[in-house]
């Protein structure tokens, strides 16, 4: 009887077990199932605390500026980054870094390609698509393929020192003194606008390149190593228009803004001609035949969205939403306009980031549609090296 009563015992544990292994089966899975289970909720945890407001609660953005501190880029950057923190659930705390060097693609490259996509990073840049359309050194990005948060359409002004006895364009053709271009990169727009220009008018001048930013060019020209450069609009009112005032600098000409699909005068800066209209003015009409002038308009339409509020791709689809609005509500808000008025005396012509999104990937289509001009600026950036 003892016998028997033990093996009764030992069957009826083991019809426990069994019953408990198979009821555990569906639930704890072997590892594989579940690590494929919890998965899809980890990677929902963004967009889920994105849609309720709480994603940016508690944590830093960093916001990554490609030139250095003090110049037009950095300015804008820095007043976004103010404001920006208020118009963002959860009110994160905003830090800019700076990362500068060859013409801004140190930066955007990093964004890219290193910055983690947890959307903690957002780039703030000037124009990023000349470096790409012109192959230039190092370019490991895609700026159709940034998610843009937003961007801003501003014009560019060209200015000499009076040293050069220029106070026009025309006035350029006469003197006597050699011309001396400052820069940043042999395939930077900014750069390449000049020399363009320079070489439209039929002028000889020195090219000295390698500035990490449009401060430091200020500040060349204010030692006599330059004297001709080119500043964005807020570089101008900020850095530039103080020596306009006390009578050391002219300027000459501005780049324009596109609207209509003509390239017309910022009316911010109204008084100061366009590179077009100066050089119908001293060549004539037939001026718009030349490659030149083509290679001309193909950098105005790539600087024609001068500001990039930018997040690298692979960020969250939902968490790009919440950073377009903030950055939409950013720059339509009072006390943020107040503060471009009281600093530049002027407001931000704002692109939605949807619009600019596609407005990037058009830019990119359209210089590529045309490569004669293309070919020309890369061979003119090849000979400033």
């Amino acid at each position: 009887m003892p016998a028997r009563g033990s093996s009764l015992l030992v069957g009826a544990l083991l019809v426990v077990l069994i019953a408990a292994c198979s009821q555990a089966t569906p639930g704890a899975a072997p590892a594989p199932r579940a690590s494929k289970a919890t998965a899809p909720a980890a990677a929902q945890a963004a967009p889920q605390s994105a849609a309720r407001g709480d994603y940016f609660a508690g944590k830093t953005v960093t916001v990554l500026v490609n030139y250095t501190a003090g110049g037009p880029t950095d300015i804008f950057a820095r007043m976004v980054a103010q404001h920006l923190d208020k118009h963002i659930p959860g009110n994160p705390t905003l830090v800019v870094e700076n990362k500068p060097g060859a013409g801004g693609v140190i930066g955007a490259n990093y964004l890219y390609n290193a910055a983690r996509k947890d959307g903690l990073t957002l780039g703030i840049f000037s124009s990023p698509f000349s470096a790409q359309i012109l192959d230039g050194e190092g370019v490991q990005y895609d700026s159709a393929q940034f998610l843009w948060t937003g961007g801003v359409n501003e014009s560019q002004v060209t200015y000499t020192h009076q040293i050069l006895g220029a106070k026009t364009a025309r006035d350029l053709l006469s003197t006597s003194q050699e011309i001396v271009v400052g820069g940043l990169s042999p395939d930077s727009s900014k750069d390449l606008r000049m020399r363009v220009l320079l070489n439209l008018l039929g002028l000889k001048y020195r090219y000295v390149t390698g500035y990490p930013g449009t401060a430091e060019i200020v500040l060349a020209l204010r030692r006599g190593e330059v004297n001709l450069g080119d500043d964005s609009l807020t570089s101008w009112v900020t850095n530039v228009m103080p020596l306009v005032r006390e009578g050391s600098v002219y300027p000459l000409a501005q780049m324009g803004i596109i609207k209509g699909g003509q390239i017309v005068r910022d009316p911010r800066v109204a008084d100061i001609p366009t590179y077009s209209e100066i050089l119908l003015e001293t060549k004539g009409d037939a001026v718009r035949q030349t490659l030149e002038y083509r290679a001309m308009n193909t950098l105005i339409g790539v600087g024609s969205m001068l500001r990039a509020l930018v997040y690298p791709p692979g960020v969250d689809a939902a968490v790009v939403e919440v950073m377009r609005q903030a950055v939409a509500d950013t720059f339509a808000s009072p006390d943020f306009q107040a503060a471009a008025e009281k600093q530049l005396g002027f407001q931000f012509e704002f692109v939605p980031g949807g619009e600019a999104q596609e407005l990037a990937g058009k830019i990119v289509k359209d210089a590529n549609d045309d490569p004669e001009p293309l070919d020309y600026l890369r061979r003119l950036a090849r000979e400033g090296r």
